[in-house]
């Protein structure tokens, strides 16, 4: 069943995934991680997390011990440790957020959101959800319907709200009206850093809700290992069927190689939702290709298709992107889409 393990949290029957990460004694103390190195922690991370590969919710020790750091707060001083060299993404621009430079996202040491609030618009089993709608973006897509959070005035250098303390508590006033809490962009993989931190102190304020990471999941391995424990659901906008278009039209490389090795890593630890736009003339090359894999390998994942593209930012000087999707290209999606078991109907 699609996103099960985010439906047993809602019901009672498991626990978010953070929380538990928060029950897990590290061994350590902040002055004890200091003297290690960012691969040394990376380690101790990653085999405290071994057990989400087991089972999505691993028993939780009865015994912490004093002075003790979580597993949840070593994600956050190694999320933070990484901002000294950037590899956060894989565009891995390598630079020092914290001496003021700026890598693609633009994104410096702090982190900034555009909005948050209580979201109807989402899919259906994501209503009413929380959502925290952060600035920047690892990409550059010439056709962002989010331009203005992810390339516009919002997202040069520190436009928005700081994420501190204020965003904690407005989280925790809204926590009974929705039904997750939902991370996205612009997008969020650049301020994991910050995210992991406020989910400490969302943890320890006894916030258990369901965390969907929502984002374009162009993570190196070391970034999106700190997820695991973290994520419930892994919300990917899967956007194009071959390295080249992600290339021209978002301005990254090897994008397919990347999203489709990411979608696997996360499959044995969250669920998955997967959101495709169809973009004009780009029915044969990605959404056909998006279909065959995810049939081939995520059979079991949400799988959303897409209709809602429209000429956006820079979107009218592109030959083919300049106009909207025909009546042919909506049919032809469906039909893949139907064909291969993803959607129910034919609409």
């Amino acid at each position: 069943m699609p996103l099960s393990t985010y439906f047993k949290i809602l019901n009672g029957e498991l626990i978010s995934a953070f929380r538990i990460s928060a029950g897990i004694p590290v061994g350590l103390d902040r002055g004890g991680t200091q003297i290690l190195s960012l691969n040394e922690l990376l380690a101790i991370d990653k085999n405290l997390s071994s057990g989400f590969y087991e089972t999505h919710n691993p028993e939780i020790p009865e015994y912490f011990p004093r002075n003790e750091i979580s597993l949840l707060e070593l994600k956050s001083i190694i999320a933070r440790r990484m901002l000294a060299e950037c590899a956060i993404c894989e565009n891995r621009c390598g630079v020092n957020r914290f001496d003021g430079q700026r890598g693609k996202c633009r994104v410096g040491a702090d982190s900034y959101y555009a909005s948050e609030f209580i979201h109807v618009g989402e899919e259906h089993e994501l209503v009413p959800s929380h959502t925290v709608f952060f600035t920047g973006c690892t990409f550059g897509c010439i056709f962002c319907q989010n331009w203005d959070i992810a390339h516009g005035k919002l997202a040069e250098l520190d436009g928005g709200t700081r994420v501190d303390d204020d965003l904690v508590k407005r989280i925790m006033k809204r926590e009974k009206a929705s039904r997750n809490l939902n991370l996205v962009g612009g997008n969020p993989d650049q301020h994991l850093a910050a995210i992991l931190e406020m989910l400490v102190k969302l943890e320890n304020r006894g916030y258990s809700k369901p965390i969907v990471w929502n984002s374009n999941l162009y993570m190196t391995p070391e970034a999106l290992q700190l997820l695991t424990g973290v994520a419930d659901v892994h919300l990917a906008d899967f956007k194009y069927g071959t390295n080249e278009c992600g290339s021209e039209l978002s301005k990254v490389n090897r994008y397919y190689d990347v999203i489709t090795r990411n979608l696997l890593a996360v499959r044995p630890v969250s669920d998955i939702l997967i959101r495709h736009l169809v973009l004009p003339g780009h029915v044969d090359c990605c959404t056909s290709k998006i279909v065959e894999w995810t049939r081939d390998n995520l059979p079991d994942a949400r799988f959303n298709l897409m209709f809602q593209y429209h000429p956006d930012y820079m979107a009218e000087s592109h030959p083919v992107l300049s106009r909207y999707l025909s009546y042919e290209e909506r049919a032809e999606a469906t039909r893949l889409a139907y064909s291969a078991g993803l959607i129910e109907s034919d609409r």
